[in-house]
């Protein structure tokens, strides 16, 4: 693999992770927040509603860091 590719499919997968990674936390305490809240409260409606929204963004961005790591491998020499 080249230096630029391996350079161009590395920032690839770390403006992926870095999209990634704020959402995947807000899923893990929106989960901490069902497990601890009545069901019947404003917080769990919240915490089900961002949750919703994190695993929608979630899904793409995992699509993105499986093509990233696509290029390293497509790139590597036979």
């Amino acid at each position: 693999m080249t230096t630029e590719l391996f350079d161009r499919a590395l920032m690839s997968l770390k403006r992926h992770i870095a999209d990634y990674l704020p959402y995947l936390e807000k899923a893990q305490n929106a989960i901490k927040i069902l497990e601890s809240t009545d069901p019947d409260s404003e917080e769990f409606s919240q915490a089900l509603a961002d949750l919703q929204v994190a695993a929608t963004v979630l899904e793409p961005a995992s699509q993105g860091m499986l093509l990233a790591i696509e290029g390293f491998t497509e790139s590597r020499p036979e």
